[in-house]
């Protein structure tokens, strides 16, 4: 699995973003031990964050409201290139304005989603902790690891000694639970074995909190729920949602479209080789050529702007719905409500402006939340991406 991180210093551009700033739970012991529009802060209203208070400190993760992560490159003094990454927060009923945070990561650091250089961004929300405080990251050193940023601060969170003798595995991925907030990563061994584990730590509390969980324990991992058989297939480079229960993850593959995979145990090598394609009926060509956003419940996914209903055993395609109108605008994909009722998402139309939008499953025009305009950071290019539903 390709990484692109940028090796590098800090930039000096790095000094105009800071200035700029103003259901499941995590079985690593059972198993291996109608809103209005412009209402925010980009849509011209408020200056500040709801309710009054600095957007710098207000948290982002705050209820009922929307988060979008932008990221860009900056220039470094020896030629090369970090990541600057900013979250903004708004709220989903009004639009307003509620926090942002932005930083700089160290040199060496690439954001295991929401930074990659083409096609739209996927898996976004397993980058950043349930509070938004941390981003994940893969650090390229000596070998590649795994590690949590502060986001207020760019700072890695609990770093190894850098004197120290020890020897650890890489780390290819890593993703936040959504529920626990534990970090997950997997654990490749140099000579890439069949057995390689993955393994789970309290971010805060570093390595001394770490629990792996053996290869041949990944399949019971990846049935416990959903939650966690996303997390832990993220770590892979899998960013497939898999259904409340765990067991069933839906993928997508490029020219053959939307596809099923059920949980087995005879894979081989990593958290991806347990999955075993489901022949749906329905599923077969070209015809549903999206990619999987998430699961409103057991049999009824939701794969970008479609809703597929599926019989309780996989084997077929009951229903296919349209979620918005047919359109020409550039829509990225959709995230969940908490209540399960709507959506949100990012579109833009001629304009070339973003803005947040909500949906309600019936079919009807969405209604636009907010505009969402790029952070002045002294990029011209942003990778945007909606992170969540809080």
């Amino acid at each position: 699995m390709g990484r692109r991180i940028v090796r590098a210093g800090l930039a000096a551009g790095a000094a105009l973003l800071l200035a700029g700033c103003g259901g499941g739970t995590d079985p690593a012991d059972a198993a291996g031990s109608g809103g209005a529009s412009g209402g925010g802060r980009n849509g011209g209203g408020e200056a500040g964050p709801a309710g009054g208070g600095d957007p710098r400190t207000a948290s982002l993760a705050q209820p009922d409201t929307l988060t979008v992560s932008f990221c860009h490159t900056l220039p470094s003094g020896d030629g090369g290139e970090v990541y600057g990454l900013t979250l903004r927060s708004f709220s989903a009923k009004d639009g307003a304005f509620v926090g942002e945070r932005s930083t700089v990561l160290p040199a060496d650091v690439e954001p295991t989603a929401g930074c990659e250089e083409d096609g739209p961004g996927h898996g976004v929300g397993t980058a950043f902790n349930k509070d938004l405080t941390l981003v994940a990251g893969i650090v390229s050193a000596s070998t590649d690891r795994a590690a949590a940023f502060e986001l207020a601060t760019g700072k890695e969170l609990t770093p190894p000694d850098p004197d120290s003798f020890a020897k650890r595995p890489k780390n290819n991925g890593a993703a936040f639970h959504p529920l626990t907030g534990r970090l997950w990563y997997d654990m490749q061994h140099h000579d890439f074995e069949s057995d390689d584990p993955v393994a789970s730590r309290d971010p805060k509390g570093g390595p001394k909190t770490e629990e792996t969980v053996p290869f041949e324990k990944l399949p019971d991992l990846l049935g416990t729920d959903g939650p966690t058989a996303t997390t832990v297939l993220a770590t892979d480079g899998i960013h497939g949602p898999a259904v409340p229960r765990g067991g069933i993850v839906a993928g997508y593959s490029m020219g053959a479209g939307v596809h099923l995979n059920r949980v087995d145990r005879d894979g081989d090598v990593g958290a991806g080789s347990f999955l075993t394609d489901i022949e749906t009926e329905g599923l077969d060509g070209t015809s549903l050529n999206c990619r999987p956003s998430f699961w409103r419940d057991a049999t009824t996914l939701v794969c970008e702007f479609k809703q597929i209903t599926f019989t309780a055993d996989y084997a077929k395609v009951v229903k296919t719905e349209d979620l918005i109108p047919e359109n020409d605008r550039t829509n990225l994909p959709p995230v969940l409500s908490p209540d399960g009722k709507s959506f949100a998402f990012l579109s833009k139309g001629e304009n070339d402006r973003w803005g947040l939008f909500r949906g309600d499953f019936s079919g009807a025009e969405p209604v636009k939340i907010t505009d969402v305009d790029p952070p002045i950071d002294g990029s011209d290019e942003h990778r945007e991406s909606l992170v969540r539903w809080n």
